[in-house]
């Protein structure tokens, strides 16, 4: 094995799991001096911030290695054959590789001597080792690409790099200078993002290349605010959430949570009409407490779901149908990646948000099993016995641990002893007790391939944040959400359009950009023009996450589908018709949400009556 492998192997995984661990720690010390000693900190939270950048850039390493990166592949997969599509994907690798090249060689100017003598307030820790790790990491970035430029036939490169070198001597010479400024330079950015994202480019590394394209043919911009804006749009301790949470699902969901959740849902709606659909239904609704995040959902309830129920009778297409449904409506139930990240976006308390979707999460559910018990109906299906009260005692008993997950959350939240960030680790703790101590079914080799996966999540995630915050920026800069505001006020008209014009909009963006890159781009549009129509800022996050929640599960694009359809080794065309009452049913409950803010508001108003 070479030396770069081996770095890039085993150094690097062992090098993101000591920085989880690492950081855990930090933020955990934190709440025991804070809460038990009364003895706050003033340096861990500035230390888990700057890990945390490093965490990022490490993880979006990961993530191209592993290739998990967020990317839309179905158009050159369906319309291109298979050479053109190499020929395509090499273009695609040159691109990110002038996008890498940039990072590398601006980010070592950005290390200079004003950075370097710049120190962060408590540590007195130099700003250019917080800088370094962007040019570090795309200079990890390069040589596998490159490997894979190298695999291609050198007849499929050439052709590539004659492609990249044309498309960039076109805008250069159509748009370059002067002529940027007096065309229309947005216009030219949104086409750029969406050829992009259309040929497949990562989603992330589309809105940085967007941005630095822009940034070089305007000429008047400064490039390093590239970097500058990506730091600042990862630097947030709020944010630091995400790796906590994703940390916790993963513990939970290694450590036999799903079994014990399913075996519970059976004992409440196993014996009804349609009951395994239901179990699917309320095992989706507990275990997305628990994993905050809809792909580990769909995963979850899939792998174990969908053969049980092809067992029990049910059509393969059925059993995908009910849980895509299910795994949409999940999305509402917290811990929320999503939320988190939209309440660091837009400043809405990421506790009324967790608060927020547990009733509409209810109202989507009981729409989704009202059609399992009509389909059951019709189809005169019988009813399942009720379990002997042996097995329901020792269900209610194995689910009481799992369950006490999103109470700890919600209550340390809500009482406000702590933060989202606090609470995480605390889940993070949480979990790894009870996967490790109490049900033993952690083992020790999985606890490196737990926090590697940890890393490449969180990379994945605010990588694309980060790419976001400069492209958004620029956006700001040139009134883009401003216009775009005007456009969306003569559409709707009224208040009573506009629920329906944020549920539509972010449902087929969602589908095809998945969640996060959806919400990013679409909420700093849709934002100022919340309180013009009269709508609460916490039920326009709510809509905004049930409509992706949604999109997510569109077909014929939406990315949880083919993941439900993989776990019923079906084609996705098989699993569309089953779904579409499905999916009608799910509008159907959006839309009561839309237009009765209550279901959105209720609990926040009880318990955070001051948000």
């Amino acid at each position: 094995m070479s030396l770069l492998r081996i770095i890039q192997g085993r150094v690097l995984e062992w090098t993101a799991s000591l920085l989880t661990i690492l950081i855990t720690g930090l933020v955990f010390l934190q709440v025991i001096n804070r809460y038990i000693f009364n003895n706050p900190l003033s340096w861990t939270e500035e230390a888990s911030r700057i890990i945390f950048i490093w965490i990022t850039f490490l993880g979006a390493f990961l993530a191209l290695k592993s290739k998990t990166h967020i990317s839309f592949g179905s158009f050159v997969d369906r319309y291109f054959a298979t050479g053109t599509r190499r020929i395509i994907s090499n273009v695609v690798n040159f691109f990110i590789l002038f996008f890498l090249f940039y990072l590398i060689g601006v980010g070592i100017e950005v290390l200079g001597k004003e950075v370097r003598e710049t120190t962060t307030p408590a540590l007195d820790v130099s700003y250019s080792f917080i800088y370094s790790a962007i040019p570090l990491s795309a200079a990890m970035m390069v040589p596998y690409l490159i490997r894979d430029l190298y695999a291609s036939k050198w007849k499929t490169v050439t052709s590539a790099g004659i492609i990249f070198t044309a498309i960039m001597l076109v805008l250069y010479l159509l748009f370059g200078g002067e002529r940027f400024s007096a065309g229309n330079p947005i216009l030219l950015a949104v086409v750029c993002l969406a050829i992009q994202i259309l040929f497949g480019m990562p989603i992330a590394f589309s809105l940085g290349l967007t941005s630095l394209i822009f940034l070089i043919l305007q000429g008047k911009i400064p490039l390093l605010i590239l970097h500058n804006r990506m730091v600042g749009g990862i630097d947030s301790f709020p944010l630091l959430a995400v790796p906590f949470f994703v940390l916790a699902g993963e513990l939970m969901n290694t450590g036999g949570i799903t079994q014990r959740l399913v075996d519970f849902a059976k004992v409440l709606v196993g014996h009804l009409r349609g009951g395994l659909g239901m179990v699917v239904v309320v095992g989706e609704y507990f275990f997305s407490g628990i994993s905050g995040s809809t792909v580990a959902d769909v995963s979850a309830i899939g792998s174990m779901m969908i053969p049980g129920m092809k067992k029990a009778g049910f059509k393969s297409e059925d059993a995908v149908a009910i849980v895509s449904a299910a795994s949409a409506m999940g999305i509402l139930v917290p811990p929320c990646i999503p939320m988190v990240v939209l309440g660091g976006m837009t400043g809405i308390s990421i506790a009324a948000l967790f608060l927020g979707g547990f009733v509409p999460a209810v109202v989507l559910a009981l729409c989704i099993m009202a059609l399992i018990y009509i389909k059951a109906v019709r189809a005169d299906l019988s009813r399942q016995k009720r379990l002997p009260l042996r097995e329901v005692f020792k269900s209610v008993v194995g689910a009481l641990i799992p369950l006490m997950m999103p109470i700890i959350i919600c209550g340390a939240i809500i009482s406000g002893a702590t933060t989202a960030t606090e609470v995480a680790v605390i889940a993070v703790v949480y979990s790894f007790l009870v996967g490790i101590f109490i049900y033993r079914e952690i083992r020790k080799d999985q606890i490196i391939p737990i926090l590697v996966r940890t890393v490449t999540i969180t990379g994945t995630v605010m990588f694309l944040v980060g790419t976001s915050s400069v492209l958004s920026w620029i956006f700001a800069m040139n009134q883009v959400p401003q216009k775009i505001g005007g456009l969306i006020s003569i559409i709707a008209g009224s208040p009573w359009v506009f629920p329906l014009i944020i549920d539509i909009t972010f449902i087929l963006l969602g589908a095809v950009l998945e969640g996060l890159p959806a919400m990013i781009i679409l909420v700093p549009i849709f934002t100022p023009h919340v309180s013009r129509f009269g709508m609460d800022p916490l039920h326009f996050g709510i809509l905004v996450i049930a409509s992706l929640g949604i999109g997510i599960f569109m077909p014929p694009i939406g990315i949880g589908m083919y993941i439900a359809c993989s776990f019923a080794e079906i084609d996705i065309g098989r699993a569309v018709r089953p779904y579409m009452p499905f999916l009608l049913t799910l509008f159907i409950g959006l839309i009561i949400i839309s237009y009765f803010p209550w279901f959105s508001l209720v609990l926040p108003n009880i318990f955070l009556p001051n948000r």
